[in-house]
């Protein structure tokens, strides 16, 4: 079953609620509360370019919430509306915000293992790591910046699109994981939901925020809740590192 999400200009996503840029002033506020730093949201934008923002929030509110193994798949998927370039997209890693309780190559090895995740869902979209970048905004400057940095306090990660209104294709998109929250590069050896470090594991919300970048929106619905476009998250969990049956389906649904 495709579910399709709704589409707006300059948009944040709250469990799948599009709220409009022009939306109710209190709309407004919760969105730059949640994302605290605004340089995208203040930035104007180009003629015939478009800004989706997702908010990936905790299962549980002011908590990392509890993870819940596997037990059921789905081969539901909703589109964002976007697909990627034919040619593939460059990421690149701001190193200097990586936080001090993590190693920055155990970082970007699990960033690289989400990338590669999704690489292997579609053959015609392809990540590449471009190398690292100073880049701490989240802005239309030329560099699909993956960084950490402050966000809300119920707010995991968030990841911006922009894109053509014009060809549908992805044009750039910045990844920032909340600065606020413990983070840790998890052991495979240790099942699908850990308890030690009580953390964010890097890889588990990176696969998820990529199918963002794929073009594929956020699902809410109870039995979805072990597909990796779920969209709330858990400390300690795993299970969101590999595809499901309706993951693998919406990336082949929106190849370039």
């Amino acid at each position: 079953m495709r579910k399709s999400g709704a589409l707006v200009v300059l948009a944040a996503v709250f469990f799948g609620l599009g709220v409009s840029w022009g939306a109710a002033k209190e709309d407004r506020a919760t969105l730059r509360r949640e994302l605290v730093e605004t340089d995208a949201l203040d930035q104007p934008l180009p003629e015939g370019v478009k800004l989706k923002i997702f908010i990936h929030h905790a299962k549980k509110p002011k908590s990392l919430g509890t993870c819940t193994p596997t037990q059921s798949d789905s081969t539901d998927f909703g589109l964002a509306g976007w697909h990627l370039p034919s040619g593939g997209i460059n990421w690149m890693l701001s190193t200097g915000s990586v936080p001090r309780s993590l190693d920055a190559d155990a970082a970007r090895g699990a960033l690289e293992a989400a990338f590669a995740t999704w690489n292997g869902a579609d053959s015609a979209e392809q990540f590449s790591f471009g190398g690292t970048t100073a880049v701490k905004k989240r802005k239309l400057d030329g560099v699909n910046a993956v960084m950490w940095g402050k966000l809300g306090s119920n707010t995991v990660a968030a990841t911006y699109v922009w894109f053509s209104t014009a060809t549908d294709e992805a044009i750039e998109i910045d990844m920032v994981f909340n600065s606020k929250f413990p983070w840790s590069v998890f052991s495979d050896g240790g099942g699908e939901c850990q308890s030690s470090p009580n953390a964010y594991d890097v890889q588990n919300i990176a696969t998820h925020e990529i199918g963002h970048w794929v073009g594929l929106d956020d699902l809410t619905d109870a039995a979805d809740a072990d597909l990796t476009m779920y969209g709330f998250a858990a400390g300690g969990e795993l299970k969101k590192r590999t595809l499901a049956s309706g993951d693998v389906a919406g990336a082949n649904a929106v190849a370039p």
